[in-house]
């Protein structure tokens, strides 16, 4: 099933989406929702847009991260060459088979969950386990990260929409004025 996803997911050169996401802490045990909007340009680019229950912004447009928290006044920027994070690796590139290997599969609400693990070679600090859920289809469904404190953040997507023609240029971001840019 992962190598029929693979191959379905190297035919979509960018998508969209809704997303929620609960981020649960491992040391607190409480959740955090939020909830927003995707876009994804293969190979390396990303836009997630949060909209509740604070505006934020994620952007990679292929060289540089962006994390801007208007409300923060401040940007934060990293490199984005070599990156190694698993949402960069299954939502960008959609190769999952390259980095990842399969453990077992679990149940879920809202599909066939599949427990992935990265390779030797492909290791994550932060992340011990990764799960994507799919459809009968194939489509994704959720995806799940497990990190090293025990904390895990699940993306669920609704109105996924692929291969709508995504420009670079939504992928681009200024930073506004009176913004502190952090490195």
């Amino acid at each position: 099933m992962l190598q029929r996803f693979d191959a379905r997911s190297r035919t979509i050169r960018d998508f969209t989406a809704k997303f929620t996401q609960t981020y649960r802490s491992g040391a607190l045990g409480r959740a955090i929702v939020e909830t927003g909007t995707v876009k994804v340009k293969r190979p390396s680019r990303m836009l997630f847009e949060y909209a509740s229950p604070e505006k934020k912004l994620f952007v990679a447009d292929g060289e540089s991260y962006y994390f801007y928290v208007p409300r923060d006044k401040q940007v934060m920027v990293q490199n984005q060459r070599g990156d190694k994070r698993a949402t960069a690796r299954i939502l960008a590139e959609g190769r999952l088979l390259d980095h990842f290997d399969c453990t077992g599969e679990e149940k879920d609400a809202l599909g066939r969950k599949l427990i992935l693990v990265p390779r030797a070679d492909e290791r994550d600090a932060n992340v011990t386990r990764i799960a994507v859920v799919l459809d009968a289809d194939l489509r994704l469904l959720a995806l799940e990260i497990r990190d090293a404190e025990g904390s895990t953040s699940r993306m669920v997507f609704e109105g996924f929409k692929e291969n709508v023609g995504l420009k670079d240029s939504a992928f681009r971001f200024d930073v506004p004025k009176g913004v502190e840019v952090i490195s």
